[in-house]
C-alpha cells in the first residue's frame, strides 16, 4: 500500500558528524553468509565435534544501517558474526546502541546456534528509533530455525509507526511491503516479516528480517532491524522426502530469550538473556539484560553461577549482577518455554538481591517475544 503522510522534521545535518566506531558496532561487513571472522563483542562456543555428516551455519544482528552519502556504510549493530560448521553457540554485545540522528535502540538478544540437530538464530530490539523518529517501534523481533525436517521463521513487531503513523502488521503474513511518500524525505518502502528460505538435497536455510526499511528521494538509507539467518548442510536425502531420520544428535542445554513483560501497574520491562551449559562446556555461561521502565533499573549480569533444570520446559540461572552500572547485586532468573510463539505462554521471573528486594513477579507471561529451550537431552 502507499500513503501520504504528514512532514517529519530529521535532524540530518546532525548526520556529519557521525563516527564510525560505536561500542557493539561494525562496518563494512560482507552479507551474512560471506561474513569472514567474528566481531570483537562476540561471545561464542563451539562444539568439538559436529553430528555425524551435519553441519551448521547461522548468523544474527540487531540492526544493518547504510547511509552512504552520509559516510554511514554498512554498518552492523550487535553482530554474532558467522556459525562455525560444526556449530555451538554465539552470542553478540547486549549493550544498548545510539548513533545520533541514525538509530538508538535498546538491544535484548542476538545470538545463533547449531546443536542437537537444529540451527537457530534470533534477534531483539525494544524501543527503537530510526533517523530521527522516522521508524519507531516499542519491541521487533526475528527467529528462524533449520532442521533436516525444514525450516521455520517468525517475527514479532510491536508499536511501530512510520513518520509518527501507527502501522498494522499481520503477525502470520510473510514479507509485507508497505510504501510511504513523506515529505522533505522521499520514499519510504517497508517490508514487514521479510522471510527468504531455500532447499536443495540435504540442504535447508532461511534468512527473516523483520522490519526492513528502504528510503530513496531527499535521504538514501537502508536499515534491518533484527536479522535471524540459520541453515544446516548433510541432511540425510530421506528426511522430508518420505521417510528416516536425522543421525542421533549431541546433547546440549542451554536457553535463550528476549521480550517484555508487565510490572507493577502497567508498566513494561524488557529483558535478553542467553544462559546454560553450552556446547564444549561444562560450566554454566551466558549474559542478562534486563530493564525495568517503571523505575529506571537496567540489570546486567557479570556472569551465570548456576543453571539448574526446575523441569521439562524450565530453567533457572542465578549469578552476580550490576544495577545501572554499580556491582554488588546478585539475580536469579526462572524462564519456561511453554510453546510457540511465546507471547502469553513463555514465563519470566527475575529476582535481584536490592535492599527491599526486587521480584517481577511469579508466573508472568510475556507480552512479546520468546523463550527457546535447545533441545535438552532426554
Amino acid at each position: 500500500m502507499r500513503l501520504q503522510v504528514r512532514p517529519l522534521r530529521l535532524a540530518f545535518t546532525t548526520f556529519l558528524a557521525l563516527m564510525v566506531g560505536f561500542a557493539g558496532v561494525s562496518s563494512s561487513a560482507p552479507p551474512a553468509k560471506s561474513l569472514p571472522g567474528k566481531s570483537s563483542s562476540v561471545s561464542s562456543t563451539t562444539a568439538t565435534t559436529a553430528q555425524a555428516g551435519v553441519s551448521y551455519s547461522g548468523r544474527a544482528f540487531a540492526a544493518f544501517v547504510d547511509v552512504p552519502a552520509l559516510g554511514v556504510h554498512r554498518m552492523y549493530v550487535s553482530d554474532t558474526g558467522n556459525l562455525p560448521p560444526e556449530g555451538g553457540l554465539q552470542t553478540a554485545k547486549l549493550a544498548d546502541v545510539t548513533v545520533p540522528s541514525v538509530l538508538s535502540a535498546q538491544i535484548l538478544i542476538a545470538r545463533t546456534s547449531g546443536a542437537n540437530g537444529v540451527a537457530e538464530s534470533s534477534a531483539a530490539l525494544a524501543d527503537v528509533n530510526v533517523l530521527d523518529g522516522l521508524v519507531t517501534a516499542t519491541f521487533i523481533r526475528a527467529e528462524s530455525e533449520a532442521t533436516c525436517n525444514g525450516v521455520r521463521g517468525s517475527t514479532e513487531v510491536v508499536g511501530l509507526k512510520v513518520a509518527g503513523n501507527d502501522v498494522e502488521v499481520d503477525a502470520f503474513a510473510q514479507s509485507q511491503p508497505m510504501t510511504f511518500e513523506v515529505p522533505n524525505v522521499g520514499t519510504v518502502k517497508v517490508v514487514v516479516n521479510e522471510q527468504m528460505s531455500s532447499t536443495s538435497s540435504g540442504f535447508r536455510e532461511i534468512t527473516v528480517n523483520a522490519v526492513h526499511v528502504t528510503v530513496t528521494g531527499v535521504v538514501q538509507a537502508e536499515v534491518i532491524l533484527s536479522s535471524a539467518h540459520s541453515d544446516i548442510d548433510g541432511c540425510p536425502s530421506s528426511v522430508g522426502g518420505g521417510g528416516g531420520c536425522p543421525p542421533a544428535p549431541e546433547c546440549h542445554d542451554f536457553v535463550t530469550g528476549g521480550g517484555f513483560i508487565t510490572v507493577g501497574t502497567g508498566g513494561r520491562a524488557n529483558f535478553g538473556f542467553n544462559a546454560g551449559i553450552k556446547p564444549n562446556a561444562t560450566a554454566p555461561d551466558g549474559h542478562l539484560n534486563y530493564v525495568d521502565h517503571t523505575n529506571g533499573w537496567h540489570v546486567k549480569s557479570i556472569n551465570v553461577m548456576s543453571y539448574t533444570n526446575t523441569g521439562a520446559t524450565s530453567r533457572r540461572f542465578e549469578g552476580d549482577a550490576e544495577v545501572n552500572g554499580v556491582a554488588g547485586f546478585t539475580y536469579i532468573v526462572d524462564v519456561a518455554d511453554n510453546g510457540e510463539p511465546g507471547h502469553r505462554q513463555d514465563t519470566f521471573r527475575i529476582r535481584i538481591s536490592l535492599s527491599n528486594g526486587y521480584d517481577s513477579g511469579a508466573g508472568k507471561t510475556l507480552e512479546g517475544g520468546n523463550i527457546q529451550l535447545h533441545k535438552p537431552c532426554p
